[in-house]
């Protein structure tokens, strides 16, 4: 028996985050020898005028709708999956990406339940989303995120340099000012430090400026990089920084994890469920600054427990393999494995 599995997302190519994870969902079920296929919900105004249309359409000739979701408008993909899904009598299986749950259900707690109670199976990355599925008393099972291992990625890093990068988009949510001010301050005890940000968005602009600003040498933007050429800048990188104000379980910690870098990143939402501070990577508050700066530096000074806390690292990863998801994921499919 094989499994006819349509993706429903708001999917862009090649971005990595929420349509990242359904291009290596996609593969992993074909390579099984399964039918899947990714239905975009992302257009126009007038594009999504006709989306129920389209989907329904789509629809016809799958057995399960997969439907990744998160807040805002992210939660398009769920309001169109689940009407559709439920009129066809299709299975559907949804999946909540984000970190800004909580107050999204919290805003729109009538909404969320009318259509999170009627799925066949709800699925969370970790116990932080869990915890506010519990708060609104919604079925969930928690599925982390899948991620390729590919030990040729790996490089082992000894001595560990100041060569920081950060693979976040650039938007306020992210907080890559964070980063630029704590750089700062890495330079009066590093100054051969280099930092180089991977990402666009609406505050690019801005933070060119800042780095301007703050007459920080050494700082590379690259703009926006195609996700299938990511592994080339973490290959050149020793350490990476991630000061998100809320997330979930960000892919770019397990790429950096599998490549074989230091991860430093804000404590906030998921990230602790991901990175064991000191043990698997390093915490600090959200926003500060300073204890970024110290943890970077630190992360250079102290080159034995920073190996070691990249081994550990290396190693717990392979938890997200989709050999170790993929059983649980047919569970909620209802396709025996």
């Amino acid at each position: 028996m094989k499994l006819r599995v349509l993706l429903i997302c708001n999917y862009k190519p090649g971005v990595g985050g929420i349509s990242g994870q359904v291009e290596i969902l996609q593969r992993k079920l074909q390579q099984d020898g399964h039918t899947a296929e990714i239905f975009s919900t992302k257009g126009s105004f007038l594009w999504r005028l006709g989306l129920l249309r389209r989907m329904k359409l789509a629809a016809k000739d799958y057995d399960v709708l997969h439907i990744h979701c998160c807040s805002g408008w992210g939660f398009l993909p769920a309001v169109v999956g689940v009407n559709v899904g439920r009129r066809m009598k299709k299975r559907v299986v949804l999946t909540y990406h984000g970190g800004g749950g909580e107050r999204f259900f919290n805003k729109h707690t009538c909404m969320v339940k009318r259509y999170l109670m009627h799925t066949d199976a709800n699925i969370v990355l970790s116990g932080f989303l869990g915890k506010v599925f519990d708060q609104y008393q919604l079925p969930y099972t928690i599925i982390p995120n899948i991620i390729e291992l590919d030990e040729r990625q790996y490089r082992e890093r000894a001595p560990i340099q100041p060569h920081y990068i950060c693979v976040r988009a650039h938007e306020e949510l992210y907080n890559i000012s964070c980063i630029l001010r704590a750089f700062q301050k890495t330079l009066t005890e590093l100054p051969e430090a280099s930092l180089t940000l991977v990402g666009d968005g609406s505050q690019h602009n801005a933070l060119l400026q800042m780095a301007k600003g703050l007459r920080l040498p050494n700082v590379t933007f690259t703009g926006r990089v195609d996700n299938k050429e990511i592994y080339q800048y973490l290959n050149k990188a020793d350490i990476m920084l991630s000061a998100p104000k809320v997330d979930n379980m960000p892919v770019s910690l397990l790429e950096a994890m599998n490549a074989g870098l230091l991860i430093i990143s804000t404590n906030v939402g998921g990230v602790p469920y991901m990175i064991d501070s000191g043990k698997t990577g390093y915490l600090f508050p959200d926003d500060d600054s300073d204890a970024l700066a110290s943890l970077m530096i630190r992360a250079v000074q102290q080159q034995p427990e920073s190996i070691t806390i990249i081994h550990n690292a290396h190693q717990a990863v392979d938890s997200y393999r989709w050999e170790n998801i993929k059983n649980k994921l047919y569970h909620t499919y209802g396709f025996p494995a």
